[in-house]
């Protein structure tokens, strides 16, 4: 069976965004683009364009000096939709943030329009982010 065209897209962003590659996030996202961020991060909220998109992963890099570790566990898509399921670990003056995050990704003609991201750390990992 083939990957789903949505899944490939994902992929290609998750890619671009490790490899902090703005031109490929413009490919994959919309010039609309709509981020939804919740869970306990100081910049969870809404985030307009890949400008915003960038801003808030800019922020965790920057944070985290690049120690950034992603384990997609599953994604899977359907017309105009995917859905993915993934590990983060997070490094940040010899400490850890473990986290499980939900992603929902709702696509215009094979791009994605609008991404809510559901961060699973616990609520005091806030203090991470700040």
């Amino acid at each position: 069976m083939s990957e789903h065209p949505n899944v490939a897209t994902v992929n290609r962003m998750t890619q671009a965004v490790a490899d902090q590659d703005p031109e490929t996030l413009a490919e994959v996202f919309t010039e609309d683009l709509s981020f939804h961020l919740r869970g306990p991060a100081p910049q969870a909220g809404d985030h307009s364009g890949v400008e915003g998109f960038l801003k808030v992963m800019g922020h965790v890099f920057e944070l985290t000096g690049g120690d950034i570790q992603l384990e997609s566990k599953f994604c899977v898509g359907t017309d105009g939709w995917a859905a993915e399921w993934e590990h983060a670990s997070l490094g940040r003056n010899g400490d850890r943030l473990e986290s499980d995050n939900a992603f929902i990704y709702r696509f215009e003609q094979g791009r994605i329009a609008e991404m809510w991201m559901l961060l699973g750390a616990p609520p005091e990992s806030v203090a991470f982010f700040e």
